[in-house]
């Protein structure tokens, strides 16, 4: 089905493409202070990754290796968003952790010239946990009486939680889905994580003009 697969392209391209937009927000709207420099050094990073990924996919060029790169430089920075979020310090024994996970997953299980789903699976069960962990933050927080809607940090988090929720299915067929021509259900089941991302990026980047508009009042 041609269609089905250009389509499928199309929106993949898109997905790659809308990394700019928080970046964009970050770089233009967003006032640079901690812990959202953190998200803005992550876009920055997976802009110029997914930009490359873009190209090399044209090329029919093997660019994995930028997926095992982005999987790593987003956990990492993800978790230490949270940390500050949550506990105003990293802990920086289990950020090693996390690191070396990804790492040895790429040594010993699935190499750097295939896709590494675990990692990605890993990493997307431990985004739902840190997302759910600052709600129960907020939920306990009997001081800050600003509505849900107009904090920065709960507009992000449910952006990171869409994501996570949508790109875990896809990560956990992973293998199956990128080896495979895109003519059946699981194959085509990249649209999810392709879509979770356009969705992920346009909140995020909704959270980081929210945060310039709050300068400005």
């Amino acid at each position: 089905m041609p269609d089905l697969r250009d389509a499928i392209f199309f929106i993949s391209s898109v997905s790659d493409v809308s990394e700019i937009l928080p970046l964009t927000a970050w770089l233009f709207v967003a006032q640079k202070k901690m812990p959202y420099t953190l998200l803005g050094i992550l876009f920055l990073i997976s802009s110029i990754l997914k930009i490359y990924s873009l190209i090399t996919a044209e090329l029919h060029i093997n660019n994995m290796p930028a997926f095992h790169l982005l999987a790593l430089v987003e956990i990492a920075l993800v978790y230490c968003f949270y940390n500050q979020l949550i506990f105003r310090k990293i802990h920086w024994l289990a950020l090693i952790a996390i690191s070396l996970a990804n790492v040895l997953n790429t040594l010993f299980l699935q190499d750097i010239h295939s896709f590494n789903s675990l990692a990605w699976a890993f990493n997307m069960i431990l985004l739902i946990v840190l997302g759910l962990m600052y709600f129960y933050k907020i939920y306990n927080d009997d001081y800050d009486y600003t509505p849900l809607n107009e904090r920065p940090a709960f507009i992000i988090t449910s952006g990171w939680l869409i994501y996570a929720s949508g790109a875990l299915f896809t990560y956990l067929l992973g293998t199956e889905i990128l080896s495979g021509t895109p003519d059946g259900f699981y194959k085509n089941a990249w649209v999810f994580q392709c879509i979770s991302n356009i969705l992920k990026n346009v909140i995020i980047g909704y959270g980081f003009w929210l945060i310039g508009k709050k300068c400005l009042t």
